[in-house]
C-alpha cells in the first residue's frame, strides 16, 4: 500500500481560513461596537425619512462610474493595439465588481478580468499589465484628492478646517509614495528585469519578460497615461459626488469638501487586509469626521451604510451579466479579436 503524499496546499488553504476569519472578526467587531455606541434607533429613523429619488440618483452615478471604469480599461488596451468591444469590457467589469463585493475579497473581481481577458486576446501578459494599470492610475487619483483635501482641512484654507488623526493623514501620505513608486517601478519594469533577472528562477524570466514588456509599453504611451489619469478623476470626482447625493437623502447637511475628505480617505483605509470590503473602516471615518460638524453617529452610519448597499445594489447586476450573459462573457478564442501573445508597440 503507496503511502498518499502530503498536501502541500493544506497548509496554505488553513491560512487563508485563518485570515478570512481575522478579517471578519476585525470588521465585524468594529462595526459592533460604532453601532452599539451609537443609538440603533436613530438609523432606523434616518433611513425612514430618506428620499428614494435621490437614492435613485446615487445609484444611477455609481453605474455611470462603471462605465466610466471600464472605458478607462479600454483606453489602456488601445496602448497594446488591442481594440475590444466597449459592450464586453462593460460586461466583464460587472461581472468583476459582482465578485469583489459579494466576495470577502477586493481582488477577485480583478482576477476574473485579468483572466477572460486573457483568453480573449490570447495574452496573459497584456491582460495582466492592463489590469494592474487600471487599477494604479485609480490609486494615484485617490491619493491625489486625499492629499489635497487634507491639505485645505488641515489648514484654514477655504475656511474648512477640520481635526485631521495623524494615523489617517500619515496613511494617506504612505498610500501616495507606494502608488507613486508603483508607476516607477511599473514604467522601468523592463530595465529592471534585464537588471537583475539573473537573481531570478529560470522558469519565472519567460513570463516575467512577457509582463515587463507590457506594462513598459505605458511608460512610452502618455497620451494613454493621461487619458486613463482623467477618466480616474473623473471617477473619483463621481464616487464622491454619490455619496454626497447619499447624504443629501439622508437631510444631512455637510460640505461637499468634507466628503470629498472622508470618501478617499476609507476607500484607502479599507484597502487594509483586516476589513471585509471597508466594512468598519468607512463606518468609522463617516463617524469620526461627521461627528465634527454635528452630526449624530447614528446618522453618520446610515449614511455609510446607505452607500455600501447602494454599490452592492447595482454591482449585483454583474450577478445577472454573469447569469444571462453567457459564452459571450467567457474569453473568446475566435478571430474576432486582435490577439497577440507578445507585446505590442505603443499606440498613439
Amino acid at each position: 500500500m503507496t503511502s498518499r503524499p502530503p498536501d502541500s496546499a493544506a497548509p496554505r488553504r488553513t491560512t487563508n481560513i485563518l485570515l478570512l476569519i481575522i478579517r471578519f472578526l476585525v470588521s465585524g467587531g468594529l462595526l459592533t461596537y460604532l453601532i452599539w455606541k451609537a443609538n440603533p434607533a436613530s438609523i432606523w429613523a434616518t433611513w425612514q425619512q430618506a428620499d428614494l429619488r435621490l437614492l435613485a440618483l446615487a445609484a444611477l452615478i455609481q453605474v455611470l462610474c462603471i462605465a466610466i471604469s471600464a472605458l478607462k480599461w479600454g483606453v489602456l488596451l488601445r496602448a497594446h493595439n488591442q481594440q475590444q468591444p466597449y459592450s464586453w469590457l462593460l460586461g466583464i467589469y460587472f461581472v468583476g465588481q459582482f465578485a469583489n463585493n459579494f466576495l470577502p475579497t477586493s481582488v477577485g473581481g480583478d482576477a476574473i478580468r485579468i483572466v477572460q481577458l486573457g483568453r480573449r486576446i490570447g495574452s496573459y501578459a497584456q491582460s495582466s499589465a492592463s489590469v494592474f494599470m487600471e487599477r494604479l492610475t485609480g490609486f494615484l487619483a485617490l491619493s491625489l484628492i486625499a492629499n489635497v483635501a487634507l491639505l485645505i482641512t488641515s489648514t484654514d484654507l477655504l475656511g474648512a478646517r477640520l481635526v485631521n488623526e495623524p494615523t489617517l493623514t500619515l496613511l494617506a501620505l504612505g498610500f501616495t509614495l507606494v502608488a507613486v513608486a508603483a508607476v516607477a517601478a511599473s514604467f522601468s519594469a523592463p530595465w529592471l528585469l534585464r537588471r537583475f533577472h539573473r537573481y531570478l528562477p529560470k522558469t519565472a524570466r519567460k513570463p516575467l519578460q512577457s509582463i515587463a514588456s507590457s506594462l513598459g509599453i505605458y511608460a512610452a504611451d502618455r497620451g494613454a497615461m493621461i487619458r486613463a489619469m482623467g477618466l480616474s478623476l473623473l471617477f473619483h470626482t463621481l464616487w464622491i459626488g454619490l455619496h454626497y447625493v447619499c447624504g443629501l437623502a439622508l437631510h444631512i447637511q455637510a460640505p461637499l469638501l468634507l466628503f470629498a475628505l472622508m470618501v478617499p480617505l476609507t476607500d484607502i483605509v479599507g484597502l487594509a487586509p483586516i476589513f471585509v470590503n471597508n466594512l468598519g473602516a468607512r463606518e468609522m471615518v463617516f463617524t469620526l469626521y461627521l461627528s465634527q460638524i454635528g452630526v449624530m453617529s447614528g446618522t453618520a452610519l446610515a449614511l455609510a451604510f446607505t452607500a455600501f448597499t447602494v454599490r452592492l445594489t447595482v454591482s449585483s447586476l454583474g450577478g445577472l451579466v454573469l447569469l444571462f450573459g453567457g459564452a459571450s462573457m467567457r474569453g473568446a478564442t475566435g478571430a474576432d479579436t486582435t490577439t497577440s501573445t507578445e507585446p505590442s508597440g505603443p499606440r498613439h
